[in-house]
């Protein structure tokens, strides 16, 4: 049976605090940077007998009942950054900015489980931010989880984006081993256009109690343990709920912990069934550790070349943990190659152009000790798991280069041939204080560069 849930209740009820003042019924409102462009814009003419219009990457689309605009409007979705705080996917420009209705006009976000990885769609918004950079969620949203929709009735144009209802946020990302770190969760503010909706009380956010209680998760255990972190001193000041998270004794084998907020039984379907909501975030735990960051670009082509002067761009970064009994590699991030140009492009190997860096794993870490007054400092050598690398392969259309006046390059691109493993293969540093430059080519070629640092961490 198809699920269509009503929460504005539940998010209104978010910004109402245990205290009689109304002037702190309602959260502080949030002020972020406002978004760029981020993709085509699709445009339809709408008159008074209503329309509809889906974006270009088909995210959201806008119904507009008869009658909402009276006279003929060139309507435009214009995808841009998601500046808000815990943003999912995309913002969206509507366009002509400032557009007032006189019906509200339906707008639809489509979403998929990948978005949901920090969060249930139940604890999912939309936000509304306006020219000053000032965010506010609606106060009531439909959820469809059998067609992966969120939709909300609008009265103006603006920039919208997906987001979450409230933020689950450690004040500090990184905590040292036996520290604490406190975790708040905080409701953000309804939009001033529904103010005038009833706001009724849920304490669930607030606190436990028998109809809805709350549990605090450390990578899945409840209420942690000694291998992953414990939780305590939980304490309910205005407008949000503080947790306390005491890290391990010793970085634990999963890190950074995943840290769960789980509210069992906090939202009725039409089904009549409890739920247990969620909210994800994420805390890393670190003693003698330290960050290895790499960056490369690859400079191709030129302004007198079809499609212009074609960028390469790779990153990536991991973790050397030097515990005392076993050092390892964690936190591993791979991103995949941007590649830039004139071109109108299409990537046909998304899920594979790990370009020129990939981290797969450490096949030997040597740490040689500290051996003064020569070697003041333990030595770090790490051979890594090979992994073959691949470029971005594109279908292009290529506008012509200066001095053509007319025609354009269209194909794919050929397949390249295998060019070995993707770097790093081996990488030694010096385990110390500070930063240090393992390698820096960037002023030895203007076809690009590799530059790999490394520094030991600290606090946030």
């Amino acid at each position: 049976m198809k699920k269509i849930l009503i929460l504005g209740s539940f998010f209104a009820s978010l910004t109402v605090s245990a205290q009689n003042n109304p002037e702190d019924t309602i959260a502080r409102p949030v002020i972020t940077a406002i978004g760029k462009p981020d993709g085509e814009k699709n445009s339809v003419i709408i008159d008074k007998d209503g329309g509809r219009l889906i974006s270009a990457d088909k995210k959201i689309e806008l119904v507009f009942p008869e009658g909402a605009i009276t006279t003929k409007t060139t309507i435009s979705i214009q995808p841009v950054t998601n500046t808000s705080i815990d943003g999912i996917g995309k913002g969206y420009d509507l366009e002509p900015a400032g557009t007032q209705f006189q019906i509200p006009v339906q707008l639809i976000f489509h979403y998929t489980d990948k978005d949901m990885d920090d969060g249930s769609p139940q604890l999912m918004a939309i936000a509304s931010q306006n020219e000053k950079g000032i965010w506010y969620v609606l106060g009531e949203i439909k959820l469809d989880t059998v067609s992966k929709t969120i939709a909300g009735s609008i009265k103006h144009f603006s920039a919208w984006a997906l987001t979450w209802g409230f933020s689950l946020r450690p004040e500090k990302t990184r905590v040292k081993v036996s520290k604490t770190v406190d975790i708040l969760a905080i409701p953000k503010p309804i939009a001033a256009e529904n103010k005038d909706q009833k706001l009724e009380v849920y304490r669930g956010i607030y606190g436990p109690n028998a109809e809805n209680p709350i549990g605090w998760y450390a990578n899945l255990v409840l209420n942690g343990d000694g291998d992953n972190g414990t939780f305590g001193n939980s304490s309910y000041p205005l407008l949000t709920w503080r947790e306390t998270y005491k890290a391990p004794a010793k970085v634990p084998s999963r890190n950074p912990v995943e840290i769960m907020l789980a509210i069992v039984g906090a939202e009725n379907g039409i089904d009549g069934t409890k739920r247990t909501l969620f909210r994800r975030c994420y805390i890393e735990v670190y003693d003698d550790d330290y960050e290895v960051k790499m960056l490369s670009v690859i400079i191709a082509g030129g302004p007198e070349t079809w499609g212009g002067t074609a960028t390469h761009k790779d990153e990536g970064s991991f973790i050397v943990s030097l515990q005392k009994d076993k050092a390892a590699l964690i936190n591993i991030k791979n991103q995949m190659e941007v590649m830039t140009d004139n071109c109108k492009n299409i990537l046909l190997n998304p899920n594979s152009n790990t370009g020129l860096l990939h981290v797969a794993g450490a096949k030997q870490i040597k740490v040689t000790p500290a051996n003064p007054p020569g070697q003041p400092y333990p030595i770090v050598e790490i051979w890594f798991v090979p992994f073959r690398m691949e470029f971005s392969k594109v279908s292009y259309d290529c506008p012509p280069p200066k001095g053509y006046t007319q025609g354009h390059a269209t194909g794919n691109t050929s397949e390249m041939p295998a060019l070995g493993y993707a770097f790093p293969q081996y990488l030694k540093f010096i385990a110390r204080d500070g930063e240090q430059i393992i390698i820096d080519s960037s002023k030895d070629s203007d076809e690009g560069y590799l530059k790999v640092w490394v520094r030991k961490i600290i606090e946030d």
